[in-house]
């Protein structure tokens, strides 16, 4: 099973996994922040298509969008939008989209024992790096912790 996951921020972070053991292609982008959030999200669809265009993936996974209470209105709007520009693109192409709980995508890359407590940026780079993959920044090591999640789901396999 091939996944195409995303860790949707400002840096989008993504990781395409032919398999479950495979080592991933990865990358990332940059969304220009703005109040403008049609063309946000127009932007956010537009790499999104492309990549499952290019890795033809048969699941599109992304992290569910962390809130935290002192978070402004845009940040919420933001996180929002990207996460749903990508659910969009999975639509389009017809292509099974998932969600990952952040605590099981941290759990999935770095250990059970992390459920706790949330792992930092630099725990979820390490553990990707520690597991052989060319993780350039932690964008793209939470993306690898996405497709990770999906993949521990019993029904999908490997």
């Amino acid at each position: 099973m091939r996944v195409l996951a995303f860790d949707a921020s400002t840096t989008t972070g993504w990781a395409s996994f032919a398999s479950a053991r495979s080592t991933p292609v990865l990358g990332d982008f940059e969304i220009k922040p703005s109040v403008n959030y049609g063309a946000i999200a127009h932007d956010m669809l537009r790499h999104v298509l492309a990549l499952i265009d290019a890795h033809k993936p048969d699941v599109v996974a992304f992290e569910g969008p962390i809130f935290l209470p002192r978070d402004r209105w845009h940040t919420r709007r933001l996180l929002t939008c990207l996460v749903v520009a990508v659910e969009l693109a999975a639509c389009m192409r017809k292509v099974r989209c998932m969600e990952a709980d952040p605590s099981t995508v941290k759990a999935a890359l770095c250990g059970p024992q992390k459920r706790k407590r949330r792992s930092t940026k630099d725990e979820m780079l390490v553990a990707a790096v520690r597991m052989g993959w060319p993780v350039a920044n932690h964008h793209q090591a939470d993306a690898c912790g996405v497709a990770l999640a999906i993949f521990s789901l019993a029904p999908l396999g490997a």
